[in-house]
């Protein structure tokens, strides 16, 4: 109701920065149709999760599980050193 010209004003600015970039976008896009890369559909993305095998984490593969874990009885917490 009582919105001031400047305010306007800005408003068109960022509206038109935002009009600027997508035609740019755009542009690029058009430019160069080789580079876009299709992606799945979020429906296909989702089931093919469910499906898929589980990886081991590296830092657990990387220790066996057999071997005995080594505490140092001298170490102390970082701030008391």
């Amino acid at each position: 109701m009582y919105e001031h010209p400047s305010y306007i004003y800005n408003t068109v600015l960022v509206e038109q920065e935002r009009i600027d970039r997508q035609n740019e976008l755009r542009r690029i896009i058009a430019e160069n149709p080789e580079r876009i890369v299709r992606r799945r559909g979020p429906v296909l993305s989702r089931v093919s999760g469910w499906f898929r095998t589980r990886q081991a984490d590296a830092a657990a593969s990387a220790v066996a599980s057999d071997t005995p874990r080594v505490v140092d009885p001298m170490a102390r917490p970082a701030h008391a050193r």
